[in-house]
């Protein structure tokens, strides 16, 4: 969990300590139009989980505090990191909001 942290804060995400889910989730087999479009979140951050397909990894959520234009008390800003036998294999920063958004690790889109 520490390493997750610290990977965390390397793209300049405050989060609490504590993560508000830990979850076993599994990549499918083959991929759908929705997993297709996620999975090229991932390719533009230098992840791929074609090669996790079919198999079950975990996902780490935590609420992100410092996500401009929001307030630290706010909760609805979250990270999610994907992690296969201890690395981290991919992940995203979303709205939980209705109208949400979802983007790769850094704020910007393109990765930069």
């Amino acid at each position: 969990e520490d390493d997750i942290l610290s990977f965390i804060s390397n793209y300049g995400w405050q989060v609490d300590d504590a993560p508000v889910e830990v979850r076993d989730v599994i990549i499918p087999e083959s991929f759908d139009d929705v997993y297709n479009n996620y999975n090229q979140i991932q390719l533009a951050q230098g992840f791929n989980l074609e090669k996790y397909a079919g198999m079950r990894v975990k996902r780490w959520t935590y609420i992100i505090r410092n996500y401009p234009g929001t307030l630290p008390t706010d909760d609805f800003i979250r990270i999610n990191i994907l992690v296969s036998d201890g690395v981290v294999i991919g992940g995203d920063v979303c709205s939980v909001k209705l109208d949400g958004f979802m983007h790769g690790f850094y704020l910007s889109t393109d990765g930069e």
